[in-house]
């Protein structure tokens, strides 16, 4: 791809790309439990949201922030699922109940509905314990699946004697995925070919600066527009400029495959 035909970053399904939507659409066939633990930058969001796009139907994705509580993502579930939102006493629980009575309903008429929660690591200790009650309310007849980093292992490790987690790491305990760790000198080459196959000063930049695609994208992406919008072809040296990086890279040459 010549540099001056730049149209925009491509989302290539790499392997970790395969792994986690294959778990997907394993948990939403099968009705299936599941936790998907990978590390920051691999690509995790991008799956999920084009699963969501090629298994629209009954697919309800919520990206729990740091700033949420239980009733936020209660809300948040009933509003995708279409169902009024109760306030007031006993409400969490009538919302729990009645997200519960919902994907029951879609599964009874041949539905197969998913709850993914990305960005689990955020989940405090009551999210936790909804997410024991929700599976237990919903078993077999709804997918429930955590995305998340090794944090969120942490997080559990460290409430591992508090009420509720036992049961729910048992839940989800055969469910649980590791996605595989980059491989930077094979997993950036799908890249590489696209962008910069005959560059390979480039590449070898990238290799020694990006641990992760997220890293590949911010640190390629905006060269890459650049040199478009100036009719350029990309090189090493238009890399480092735009960069401000020092001639002479601080960290050593990673040989490539």
């Amino acid at each position: 791809m010549a540099t001056n035909n730049y149209t925009g970053w491509q989302d290539l399904k790499t392997l970790q790309f395969k792994e986690i939507s294959s778990e997907l659409l394993e948990a939403k066939e099968d009705s299936l439990a599941k936790m998907i633990i990978s590390e920051s930058g691999l690509g995790k969001t991008n799956t999920v949201n084009l699963f969501k796009k090629t298994k629209p139907i009954h697919t309800y994705v919520i990206t729990i922030g740091d700033t949420y509580n239980l009733m936020v993502l209660l809300q948040e579930v009933m509003e995708a699922l279409g169902i009024k939102v109760y306030y007031g006493k006993n409400s969490k629980h009538r919302c729990l109940r009645d997200i519960s009575k919902r994907l029951i309903e879609i599964s009874e008429s041949g539905g197969k509905p998913i709850i993914i929660l990305d960005e689990a690591e955020n989940s405090k200790l009551p999210m936790l314990k909804a997410y024991k009650q929700l599976y237990d309310y919903t078993k077999d007849h709804s997918a429930l699946v955590l995305i998340g980093t090794d944090q969120l292992l942490a997080a559990l490790n460290r409430r591992s004697t508090l009420q509720s987690i036992p049961q729910f790491r048992r839940r989800f305990k055969a469910g649980t995925r590791y996605v595989s760790a980059i491989n930077k000198a094979r997993d950036f080459k799908p890249f590489f070919d696209l962008y910069i196959k005959d560059n390979p000063d480039v590449q070898d930049l990238l290799l020694e600066l990006c641990e992760n695609y997220g890293e590949l994208h911010d640190y390629l992406d905006p060269v890459l527009r650049h040199c478009s919008k100036k009719n350029e072809v990309i090189s090493a040296e238009i890399f480092r400029l735009y960069h401000k990086l020092p001639k002479q890279s601080v960290v050593k040459s990673f040989k490539r495959a």
